[in-house]
C-alpha cells in the first residue's frame, strides 16, 4: 500500500505526541520506514508538515521572524509568543529596516521599510 506525504506526516506527529520515546530513535525508525517505502525524496516535505500538525495538536504555532539585520526580536514579541512555539529567525537584508512576522505560514505582519517604500511608489 502506498501512503501519501500527509499520511506520513500525521503518523510522525502522532508518534511524537505519544508516549515518550527518544527523538533520535523516532527519527531513525521513521527514516528507515521512508527508505523502505522509497519516500526519502519527500522527507523534507513530510517533516515540515509533521511539525505543522504537531504544533496544531499541542496548541502552538510556527513563527518566522524576518529582520534586516541581527536583533533581539524575541524580547520585543514576547506578547505573541508562548512556550512551545516554534520560532525561526531569518535575516533578510531586502527588508532594509523593520520586521516581518509570519505565523503558521498564513498570517503576515509586515512592518518593513521595504513594504512601506513599495506602497509609496505603486
Amino acid at each position: 500500500m502506498k501512503y501519501n506525504v500527509k499520511d506520513y506526516a500525521i503518523a510522525l506527529a502522532d508518534v511524537m505526541l505519544g508516549p515518550k520515546i527518544s527523538d533520535k530513535k523516532i527519527a531513525d525508525n521513521f527514516f528507515k520506514v521512508l527508505e523502505k517505502n522509497r519516500q526519502l525524496k519527500n522527507a523534507k516535505k513530510i517533516v515540515e508538515l509533521a511539525q505543522k500538525y504537531y504544533l496544531e495538536k499541542k496548541g502552538n504555532k510556527s513563527v518566522l521572524l524576518e529582520t534586516a539585520r541581527k536583533t533581539d526580536v524575541k524580547s520585543v514579541l514576547k506578547s505573541i509568543l508562548k512556550n512551545g512555539d516554534a520560532v525561526e529567525e531569518k535575516i533578510n537584508p531586502e527588508l532594509i529596516a523593520g520586521i516581518k512576522v509570519i505565523i503558521n505560514n498564513e498570517k503576515q505582519l509586515d512592518f518593513s521599510l521595504h513594504k512601506k517604500l513599495q506602497e509609496i511608489f505603486k
